[in-house]
């Protein structure tokens, strides 16, 4: 394999200089913290030194980015512990759809032949203007650690996709896809020159006809060429990223292929093969059925970890030097809202830590598909707007969480979802890569625990 040379800036702070400690002191003081101002001080008074010490170590646009994100999680977590309902954070990670299309039409999914039929999702075409998402970024950008360009369309289908993650770059934020490959018109280098740092690849066979079971329409052959062609285009502009994960969700049909499929990613030059547990997919498809097989991660390659580092600020002179600077120059203030006491049951992670937008702008709480019987369109982004995150809809799911709504009220479908309401797409492992990309030796063990282990909830 060949060895890369990485560009890595960072080294160890002296004690006096902890970074730990300077967290540990704010997350002190959050401990008896009870109203959305006296979180709002804290951290204002906390961001001089914070920024000091940052400023020692990082560019000062760098120092100011690093600044708004940790202060943005520290309020983050408070809301979330607080059960607040309006929100001075920002959402820390964004879920952005490049595409709501896809051709696959895979079972179980929006764009599924039944879906298509019974309208089973409410889902409709479309495809992101740059125009759209670089407005939602001057908004998210500055406060975000991570990009995910994918919910339920395929992202190739957008051509500028590889600008939207250039974009999101400007912000020095970590970006990640999800796609099958299997599209016709596919540029390797624009993926590799983008500055994406993560490749999920989902390919569930090793050949054609066991493959094409679930990727209904999809191409193997056509995806392995993509595939070399990725491999190549790494090797030729000697980079690492994006780190290429090739993912294979184990059904009953397509279990035995693992083996053969584990071979051919290492043949290829993947950087890490995963077998994944699938959604129950019998309501569309009683014949495909989850397979009893132990999900599981192979990594081929040593370098992803020195390869998440060096492409952490791969286009340093295109910072969005305005947008950052203004994030850490405002003030953290608002409402002097007080913490309501936690209800009985838990809050909704994604109504405080992510947002979601599709292609045609729609807002979405978390990664659910809208159905006539579950309104989950919460806002449409459009230019000009101010804050999505803090809409009336938004309002409403978090107060019956916090017990503040009136219980006359018609309850919003997210008060009933039975999906896992504390994952989210984007938490504590994006959080802990982040940081440890950004300084390795800035961010020690006890730093990332700090940023990225939130108290029970």
């Amino acid at each position: 394999m060949t060895r890369f040379l990485f560009n890595v800036t960072t080294t160890s702070l002296p004690r006096r200089d902890s970074i730990f400690a300077a967290l540990a002191g704010i997350d002190q003081q959050f401990r008896n913290c009870r109203t959305a101002a006296s979180a709002a001080r804290i951290l204002d008074n906390a961001k001089p030194g914070l920024f000091a010490l940052l400023q020692s170590r990082f560019e000062h646009p760098v120092a100011q980015a690093l600044t708004v994100k940790i202060l943005n999680l520290f309020m983050a977590r408070f809301h979330l512990q607080a059960r607040s309902v309006t929100l001075l954070s920002r959402p820390f990670g964004l879920v952005v759809d490049p595409s709501n299309l896809c051709q696959l039409a895979c079972p179980g999914c929006v764009h599924s032949t039944r879906n298509e039929d019974l309208k089973v999702f409410e889902w409709p075409n479309g495809i992101l203007m740059e125009s759209r998402i670089a407005a939602l970024l001057k908004i998210y950008g500055p406060s975000a650690i991570e990009g995910y360009l994918c919910n339920y369309g395929e992202p190739l289908l957008n051509l500028q996709t590889p600008r939207l993650i250039r974009l999101m770059k400007t912000y020095l934020m970590r970006t990640a896809l999800s796609t099958s490959l299997s599209v016709r018109k596919f540029d390797a280098a624009a993926y590799v020159e983008s500055g994406l740092d993560f490749m999920n690849i989902s390919i569930d066979g090793a050949t054609q006809p066991i493959y094409r079971i679930f990727r209904r329409n999809g191409d193997l052959d056509l995806v392995l060429h993509h595939l070399r062609n990725l491999v190549a285009a790494k090797r030729e502009l000697r980079k690492n990223t994006p780190v290429l994960s090739w993912t294979f969700l184990a059904f009953e049909h397509n279990a035995h292929e693992i083996p053969l499929a584990s071979r051919m990613a290492r043949q290829l030059g993947v950087d890490e093969f995963r077998v994944a547990t699938p959604f129950d997919v019998t309501w569309d498809d009683p014949e495909i059925r989850p397979a009893a097989v132990k999900a599981g991660l192979w990594r081929f390659s040593l370098l992803t970890r020195m390869a998440a580092a060096a492409n952490w600020n791969p286009f340093p002179h295109t910072l969005d030097h305005a947008a950052i600077a203004a994030a850490f120059e405002s003030p953290w203030s608002g409402p002097p809202e007080a913490a309501p006491a936690p209800g009985p049951g838990h809050a909704c992670h994604w109504l405080y830590k992510n947002i979601v937008m599709d292609a045609t702008g729609r807002i979405l709480p978390c990664c659910s598909a809208p159905r006539p019987d579950a309104n989950l369109v919460f806002d449409k982004f459009e230019a000009g707007a101010i804050d999505p995150f803090n809409s009336p809809k938004y309002h409403e799911a978090r107060g019956w969480f916090s017990g503040s709504q009136p219980a006359s009220a018609t309850p919003p479908y997210c008060k009933h979802c039975d999906w896992d309401q504390t994952s989210v797409n984007i938490d504590a492992p994006q959080i802990r890569a982040y940081f440890r990309a950004a300084g390795p030796s800035v961010f020690d063990s006890r730093s990332l625990n700090l940023l990225a282990n939130w108290r029970q909830t």
